[in-house]
């Protein structure tokens, strides 16, 4: 027992009593992650964990490889992320919660992705795509238009023991090492597509082209009429644009401000200005490649200092060059076009607030499974809030579900060889897993067979 002798003394400003306050160390079964009761239901009711064994049979361990995926998926949830944190499943009642015998000790999860990554990564990428249909499936088929927004991420790495850690580009700090994965999202559904792991020295664009095709084909065989591709800069290169066009798809790319475009790129035409003709947007239009080559540009003008001569001196804000084969868009459509795919970014930030990358180890394809995890628990709280939370929850971020709903403490009981979760009367999120609990039983069907 340890007793809080430092708040014996008067308390000042503070109404309430100043009695000391112990700290005891009970017996109690209490846990810290009653909400995550809800991904289990939800991980049970979609399949997960059979698919992954009826297919990777051939996987060394002393555990069901389904049993290391969901432990690391849970993990991610619950807010851990490197490799000294599983035992936190066990002492914290999530392994009750999930009917787990055992937690894998660190050091066997370790072997494990180092000696499974070959078979799992791709067999993951395959389930990823498997719960994209079934999230369409819910909420009532595949979307007849879809656009493909492609992008990458740098993780930086410190130390010498992690596989892939080259120095490459680095815009947070420049010279450290990093690994360079290429992540793909459906930008009207919010849904990951897979990630593609590649050691910090990767171009932008290595890759791309071949995974682009394997992902429009997979699209155009779940019924999706219209696809649109969103790169930015990183990706401009002839390959890629001449890539797309044999694909049959459109797409606004982002083109670098080089100076030898200037020859390509047609007259600038005023489009708008403000009344006191301080401010104008100008667009312009050309050729490049045989493709449409748009330009905007934002332009303020600089006065002159007192005692010069007003020479009408344009100073530019904003430009923008977009390379798009849509023949029914001008410049400022086509830069719109172009921005509404920015919000890649906050799909990647939810993927920090995951954990993603925040470990690694000294195995290439390990470093591989260890994303792949990452954006199946990504893909799979995406479908707990779009479908089974609904509402406002369709715009909180992973962090906000974990503090308010998968943290919802709650006390284990066990009679009968029955495991109950009790949650407080008073708790806020009471009501939450009741309601999602209910409706992933009568809103979600068997999956459909392979």
């Amino acid at each position: 027992m340890v007793r809080g002798n430092d708040y014996t003394g008067p308390r000042p400003h503070v109404q309430g009593s100043a009695a000391a306050l112990r700290v005891r160390g009970g017996g109690g079964r209490i846990t810290d992650a009653g909400g995550l009761v809800v991904v289990r239901k939800l991980w049970d009711a979609l399949g997960l964990g059979g698919w992954i064994d009826r297919r990777s049979g051939n996987v060394p361990g002393r555990y069901r490889p389904s049993l290391m995926v969901e432990s690391w998926v849970v993990l991610l949830l619950y807010g851990g992320g490197v490799m000294d944190d599983p035992p936190l499943l066990e002492r914290r009642g999530v392994r009750r919660i999930f009917g787990w015998a055992r937690v894998p000790h660190p050091a066997t999860f370790g072997r494990w992705l180092r000696g499974s990554a070959a078979v799992l990564s791709p067999l993951l990428d395959e389930l990823l795509w498997r719960m994209v249909r079934r999230r369409w499936e819910l909420a009532g088929g595949a979307p007849r238009s879809a656009t493909i927004v492609m992008d990458s991420t740098v993780v930086v790495r410190y130390g010498l023991k992690q596989a892939g850690a080259e120095r490459g580009y680095n815009p947070k700090k420049r010279g450290r090492p990093s690994h360079h994965p290429l992540l793909a999202y459906v930008l009207e559904t919010g849904d990951c597509l897979g990630v593609r792991w590649r050691p910090g020295g990767a171009h932008t664009a290595r890759g791309a082209e071949a995974w682009l095709a394997g992902l429009v084909a997979r699209l155009r065989g779940a019924g999706v009429r219209r696809i649109t591709v969103r790169l930015d800069k990183g990706f401009f290169s002839k390959s890629i644009a001449r890539r797309m066009e044999e694909l049959g798809v459109s797409y606004p790319l982002k083109v670098p401000r080089h100076a030898w475009l200037d020859g390509f790129r047609g007259a600038w035409e005023t489009a708008a200005r403000d009344e006191a003709g301080d401010r104008e947007l100008r667009t312009a239009s050309g050729e490049l490649w045989g493709t449409r080559l748009l330009s905007v540009e934002r332009r303020r003008r600089v006065g002159p200092d007192e005692g010069e001569l007003d020479l009408a001196a344009w100073e530019t804000t904003m430009s923008a060059d977009v390379l798009t084969n849509i023949g029914s868009i001008g410049p400022v459509e086509a830069w719109r076009a172009y921005n509404a795919g920015a919000v890649v970014e906050q799909r990647i930030e939810e993927l920090g607030q995951l954990s993603a990358g925040r470990t690694a180890v000294d195995d290439l394809g390990g470093n591989a499974l260890l994303w792949s995890l990452a954006v199946l628990a990504h893909q799979l709280l995406h479908i707990l809030r779009a479908n089974f939370l609904g509402g406002r929850w369709r715009a909180v971020q992973p962090r906000g579900i974990r503090l308010r709903l998968l943290r919802a403490p709650a006390r284990i009981t066990s009679h009968a060889r029955r495991t109950s979760l009790g949650f407080a009367r008073a708790e806020p999120a009471l009501g939450l897993p009741r309601r999602a609990l209910r409706t992933i039983a009568t809103g979600l069907a068997p999956p459909a067979p392979a």
